[in-house]
């Protein structure tokens, strides 16, 4: 069963999110899936930032949930840039009194325009 999430902890999630990357407090994780789909949309790092940068409550798509790897959770977006559905998964990871945001999945949405859409608990 999915928990009902927050606006406010959403937008909390978001603004933290922004501002490492602003503070250049960002990591994108090199998975074959994420850099096939950044050669496929001739995006940059550059191009990832700014389009996590503009992720509103809207994109919103799942989460947060634990992450399987490690301590915090993480978070999904779905966000149409060019007429393609991208899927974006992000975690504030948390170490030695530091943050930093992590983008674990940037790439076309596997169920595309049709399959899983938009979560509906906030929207």
């Amino acid at each position: 069963m999915n928990k009902k999430i927050e606006i406010l902890e959403l937008t909390m999630f978001l603004e933290e999110a922004k501002e490492l990357i602003s503070a250049g407090k960002y990591d994108f994780v090199p998975r074959m899936k994420n850099m096939k789909a950044l050669a496929r949309l001739g995006f940059t790092i550059t191009d990832i930032k700014e389009e996590i940068i503009s992720l509103a409550v809207c994109d919103y798509y799942k989460g947060p949930k634990k992450d399987f790897e490690g301590n915090g959770n993480v978070w999904e977006f779905k966000k149409d840039i060019d007429d393609i559905q991208l899927y974006v998964k992000l975690k504030i990871v948390r170490e030695n009194g530091n943050s930093f945001l992590k983008c674990l999945s940037f790439h076309e949405d596997d169920y595309g325009q049709n399959g899983g859409g938009k979560d509906e608990k906030i929207l």
